[in-house]
């Protein structure tokens, strides 16, 4: 298969964990249950591939760091189901790609990285375009009370998404030779073992919840799996800002021709920005 198929097919999977999470905010699923089951799903996929014998060639901070990043995953799609309750999945996607600036502001700080013309640009259009994400003009005082309600979810993942995001820098930096395979069963490992208790509070998960946990733990780990298999055939210029361009897109025609959201002008506005920002962003 050549490395285009699988970027394509890790973008497919990567939008259907986004509009997965669509569905289970639309049917009122227990996000606790849902979460757990789908992590599940991706800590046994991950038992089967042989990823049990790896973590003990872990380092402790290797080992810190994917529990980070699970507690962090864990609290990002806690954060996405709220935005996406308030602004929309198509915003609540698009900020969640456009936190790509946070990493690369992160590596022109603590590594010393050289940034290009086009980064530095596309680092102040990120900024100067996150108060058009809001579903209503952002003002101060009692008036503007519920547009700041409704955007503070995006922006909190915006901001949480994009330092654990800045977590996998940090391991390419500080330990380039960790195994990836016991790094990825810890953070799933941490966000299971987070997320299982919820499936023993109050009443157990019906049909749907497990249904649809599921779905979302098969789709997260094809995506992780094609992800990967794309990043051995393509350049990172190339595969992660088509990613990261595809996925906004077609989560965006999905938000708007499945479930009919409304985009204000200034949201749209945004959604252009933000495209042309993650693009900069990546390919400087």
């Amino acid at each position: 298969m050549s490395g285009l198929a699988y970027l394509a097919l890790s973008g497919i999977f990567s939008s259907g964990v986004a509009m997965i999470m669509k569905v289970a905010n639309i049917k009122g699923l227990k996000l606790g249950q849902f979460l757990a089951i789908s992590y599940l799903v991706c800590s046994f996929s991950l038992l089967a591939w042989g990823d049990w014998r790896t973590p003990g060639l872990c380092s402790l901070f290797i080992c810190s760091l994917g529990v980070f990043v699970g507690c962090m995953y864990v609290f990002s799609l806690w954060l996405f189901n709220r935005a996406i309750a308030t602004t929309g999945l198509a915003l609540s996607t698009t900020l969640m790609h456009l936190s790509a600036a946070l990493p690369t502001l992160g590596s022109l700080i603590l590594f010393s990285e050289q940034a290009s013309f086009y980064q530095i640009l596309g680092l102040f259009i990120t900024f100067s375009c996150l108060p058009l994400a809001s579903k209503k003009p952002l003002r101060f005082g009692r008036a503007g009370k519920e547009a700041w309600e409704g955007i503070i979810w995006g922006l909190l993942l915006f901001a949480v998404y994009g330092m654990t995001n800045f977590a996998f820098k940090v391991q390419a930096e500080l330990e380039p030779l960790a195994d990836p395979d016991g790094f990825m069963l810890t953070i799933f490992g941490t966000a299971l073992i987070l997320t299982f208790p919820q499936l023993f509070k109050g009443t157990i998960p019906d049909k749907s919840c497990i249904f649809w946990g599921f779905v979302l733990g098969t789709t997260n780990v094809l995506a992780t799996y094609f992800w990967i298999q794309t990043l051995t055939h393509l350049s990172g210029a190339v595969a992660f800002p088509t990613l990261g361009l595809g996925v906004i897109a077609f989560t965006t025609l999905a938000s708007l021709l499945i479930w009919h959201e409304k985009l204000s002008p200034a949201n749209y506005a945004f959604l252009s920005l933000a495209v042309f920002a993650v693009l900069l962003i990546n390919l400087g």
